[in-house]
């Protein structure tokens, strides 16, 4: 019986072989008339899904044996990271009922978010709760039910296909605050895990495989809508991206960029609504961020310099200008933006244009975008 089972475990490997062959060719062939750099970034783009993919399907995919484990890094990232946030997903059972622990640090904003998440990278957002409604000790210390029954505080509902829940907080300054600590038990009886079968280790393998698959494409289409939007930024449909795991507390804007050498593209914000915190960042072709530990190619509302009207403008450029918040783009004549408003006050869209770096007059441009 144990050779029969490999035997059904070989072919089922080879079969994921081929399948990620086969889904990584259609990824690749999407990118032919992109540039070299992109085309080099897409080898690695693919290796970092595809761990992505193992990471969160193979080993961390028990809901009876839960972890809060964090979905990107420096060097994993996919679908429109923010390196001003971090995030971390467990994958839960909406039939039961789990609890968290931890600490809410100083960090400016979090929140426990409840999905039911599909491996095409789509989700429904089933419970949401904010940090300012977290009831913690006098020490910051606080306990979270998730699922089983409705709790008038520190609770976060489940329906019963729910599969996952996510804890994401957002910084203003990486260097000075204390990020949320915490960890996630399941509520039970207490008996003993079984040990792993056959039947779910080529299941969560398939998982990873289909997610490998389905969000490779699924990103590849939105690439293409982002870059239709090309040296502008547009405000984003707010159920799109909820429908991508978005924050419901979030306004979004995106675009694409595409320069030449020695040009940029402004960005420049009439008027900086009141928000909790805003962040814009520079991606690649796969819409990853830009290498931020080389070059600053994100900004938020802690490092932004405000010109002397109070408005704000942004230059995005592979070379540094005279003036104004630069972002490098690295090298990268074409890309991605993303920017994310936290509870704005109100919606401001803004002004894009593309220039030619050694011509800019400054005090000029900006008194002509003055409102």
């Amino acid at each position: 019986m144990a050779a029969t089972g490999m035997d059904d475990a070989i072919k089922r490997w080879q079969a994921f072989c081929q399948g990620i062959s086969a889904a990584g060719t259609d990824i690749l062939q999407s990118a032919q008339q992109v540039d070299d750099l992109s085309q080099a970034e897409g080898l690695r783009y693919l290796t970092r899904l595809l761990r992505s993919g193992i990471e969160k399907f193979v080993e961390y995919s028990d809901p009876a044996d839960p972890c809060l484990a964090n979905v990107y890094n420096t060097h994993l990232k996919w679908g429109l990271d923010n390196p001003d946030s971090l995030y971390a997903l467990a994958y839960i059972d909406g039939r039961r009922e789990y609890v968290v622990t931890g600490n809410i640090g100083t960090v400016n904003y979090f929140n426990f978010t409840t999905t039911t998440m599909a491996t095409t990278a789509k989700y429904d957002i089933i419970g949401v709760l904010d940090s300012p409604d977290v009831k913690a000790d006098a020490n910051g210390n606080f306990t979270i039910y998730i699922g089983g029954p409705k709790r008038d505080s520190n609770w976060v509902a489940l329906n019963p296909d729910s599969n996952s829940l996510l804890v994401r907080q957002t910084f203003i300054d990486r260097s000075k605050e204390k990020e949320v600590t915490f960890a996630i038990k399941l509520v039970a009886d207490g008996a003993r895990n079984a040990p792993l079968n056959m039947q779910q280790s080529l299941a969560r393998s398939e998982q990873a495989q289909t997610f490998f698959a389905n969000t490779g494409s699924t990103f590849v289409k939105l690439t293409q809508t982002i870059n239709s939007e090309m040296n502008r930024l547009i405000l984003v449909d707010q159920q799109l991206m909820l429908s991508m795991g978005g924050d419901p507390n979030y306004a979004y804007f995106w675009g694409g960029y595409d320069l030449q050498p020695g040009e940029a593209l402004l960005i420049h914000f009439p008027d900086v609504p009141h928000t909790e915190t805003w962040g814009l960042c520079l991606y690649n072709y796969w819409l990853e961020s830009l290498d931020y530990t080389k070059a600053r190619i994100n900004l938020n509302k802690n490092l932004a310099v405000h010109n002397p009207d109070g408005s704000l403008t942004i230059v995005v450029s592979d070379e540094k200008p005279a003036q104004g918040n630069w972002l490098d783009t690295l090298g990268h004549r074409r890309g991605s933006i993303m920017s994310r408003w936290i509870k704005p006050e109100r919606v401001v869209l803004p002004l894009c244009e593309v220039v030619r770096l050694e011509g800019v007059n400054w005090p000029e441009k900006l008194q002509r975008w003055e409102r």
